[in-house]
């Protein structure tokens, strides 16, 4: 991946993010912070809904003709955002969740709540709503 693709991705990445969390905002969540890194890696939103935080992982597409975004969850991405909830003082010993949103064409596609890993075995379709 050349530089300027790199870039990019990056633009394209930080738009996605803008778009989920105006999306929350607009489902009456309160984003609190976005970027949050830790030593095991990044969330992209931390938001409260009620009395329940929300750890948000956001993946887009530029287009139907790439892959989902769905596709592009890892065990191993899945388990660093479980390492970095744990890291982050705030949240210890507090009802944490994790969602997932999709963005397609600066369009906030699906929105999965509650994301455990058993949904995301192959051949399970993923609940969701907007």
């Amino acid at each position: 991946m050349g530089m300027s693709e790199k870039n990019s991705t990056v633009i394209r990445g930080k738009t996605a993010e803008a778009i989920a969390a105006q999306y929350l905002k607009n489902k009456h969540f309160q984003v609190l912070r976005q970027n949050v890194y830790t030593p095991y890696g990044e969330i992209d939103i931390i938001a409260k809904q009620g009395r329940e935080y929300v750890c948000v992982e956001v993946r887009s597409r530029s287009s139907q003709r790439q892959l989902p975004p769905e596709t592009t969850l890892s065990a191993r991405k899945y388990q660093r955002i479980i390492r970095s909830i744990l890291h982050i003082p705030w949240l210890e010993n507090k009802s944490v969740r994790i969602d997932f949103i999709t963005v397609l064409n600066d369009a906030v596609q699906h929105h999965y709540r509650d994301l455990r890993w058993d949904s995301l075995r192959p051949g399970r379709k993923l609940q969701y709503s907007f």
